[in-house]
């Protein structure tokens, strides 16, 4: 696990299989975790944790997900629609308020990448997994304006100082770079157009 503070940690991300960056957050009674991954290494370090694991899933995609069968998570947070694929879970439809010894808050994140995206922010930071990334449609990387707008206001609320994206080498992100260079892409679009397609 690599250290960004004295109760937050991450596993990174690794490429085969292919599993997401897993948050994990220690609070006094338990580690919470943000996302899962699906690499046996992942959830064997997971299981290495001494405290009881409560899990909060951003979104529904197998990378991000498919190691909770092996972490035996005593809570699961996630959305209405990842529940539709994970089958279980209390599901989050506004922001949910949490005191562990720290405070945490889970909270809906609106995403052209994936319905029913969900945050985590505590100690200044704010875990958004692929929450701010674009989707793909008729093979182009695109951002629902609508949506992109939405994500943005979503993310000039949040308190955290450092943003915290899942499959990005640096992952720990400055929140105003995060939020100037969704702007950018926001001022790109053109009068009419519901999509705002990006040219990686």
């Amino acid at each position: 696990m690599i250290r960004l503070s004295e109760r937050v940690y991450y596993i990174k991300a690794v490429e085969e299989p292919l599993s997401a960056d897993v948050g994990v957050v220690f609070g006094d009674r338990a580690a919470w975790l943000y996302d899962v991954g699906n690499s046996p290494a992942v959830s064997a370090e997971l299981k290495g944790i001494g405290l009881p694991k409560i899990a909060v899933l951003s979104h529904f995609h197998p990378d991000h997900t498919g190691g909770l069968g092996d972490i035996a998570a005593e809570k699961v947070y996630l959305s209405a629609y990842t529940r539709k694929y994970i089958g279980f879970g209390d599901t989050v439809v506004e922001d949910v308020y949490i005191n562990d010894g720290i405070e945490l808050r889970i909270f809906p994140l609106p995403s052209s990448h994936s319905k029913g995206a969900l945050g985590l922010e505590t100690q200044g930071f704010a875990f958004l997994g692929d929450g701010i990334y674009s989707m793909q449609k008729g093979g182009r990387n695109v951002y629902n304006a609508t949506l992109l707008k939405d994500t943005l206001d979503c993310l000039k609320r949040l308190g955290a100082k450092t943003f915290l994206l899942s499959h990005d080498p640096q992952y720990a992100c400055p929140r105003d770079e995060v939020i100037a260079w969704l702007e950018e892409i926001c001022s790109r679009r053109r009068k009419e157009e519901a999509y705002i397609e990006i040219k990686e």
